[in-house]
């Protein structure tokens, strides 16, 4: 449950109180994640409902149909709900989350779910010839340099390859938060939405190869 859900969805008070427990227990997670890995998480509470409807929305009216859909930077899953409740029943999913407290929280939560627990560019499914629609909830201005530069590689080499793969990307800053892909003649970068329901608000950025 996020803080935006209305308690009046669940009929009895013991479905009430497990739904307030979930959540609290979500963003106590959170919190102290972000003060014990800081450069890894983003903010300081978990993406709201509305923020994840958002990011499931683009990347559905974006995003190919056939697509592999890979959630970069999963945390305590947020966003993969509603993500994974979006998708039509044969898409391919798989999360990817690198902090092991985080990956375990979500494995216990979505035991169905393909999770990797590795950094996202380390999957190899970048190697395949499947196009992607990648959901990123990357710090990319906190993370250390040398891995954005290699998340950045990854996800520039991938949009290049595939004119049908799209990335999604949502930030708490008013700059784009991937300018080298921003300012790269081959790829294509607009402002999808803002997000206000959110703490902090969010801005939702897309990415995908420049139409030939």
């Amino acid at each position: 449950m996020d803080s935006n859900t209305s308690l009046s969805t669940f009929k009895t008070p013991s479905a009430r109180w497990t739904a307030i427990a979930t959540s609290a227990s979500q963003k106590t997670r959170i919190i102290r994640q972000f003060f014990t890995h800081p450069q890894s998480i983003g903010a300081i509470a978990p993406s709201s409902q509305t923020l994840a409807t958002e990011m499931a929305n683009a990347a559905l009216h974006y995003g190919a149909p056939d697509a592999l859909v890979i959630e970069a930077g999963a945390g305590s899953g947020a966003i993969t709900e509603t993500l994974v409740k979006a998708l039509p029943d044969n898409a391919r999913f798989l999360a990817c989350e690198n902090n092991a407290q985080l990956a375990d929280a979500l494995a216990y939560r979505m035991p169905a779910i393909e999770l990797r627990r590795n950094k996202i560019q380390h999957l190899p499914e970048w190697t395949s010839a499947n196009n992607k629609t990648i959901v990123s909830s990357l710090p990319f201005r906190s993370l250390p340099a040398n891995d954005v530069r290699e998340i950045i590689r990854c996800f520039h080499g991938e949009l290049c390859r595939h004119q049908d793969s799209i990335l999604v990307q949502f930030s708490y800053g008013l700059r784009n938060p991937i300018p080298e892909l921003a300012e790269d003649d081959n790829i294509a970068c607009f402002h999808h939405n803002t997000v206000f329901r959110n703490l902090p608000p969010a801005k939702i950025w897309i990415y995908r190869r420049q139409a030939a």
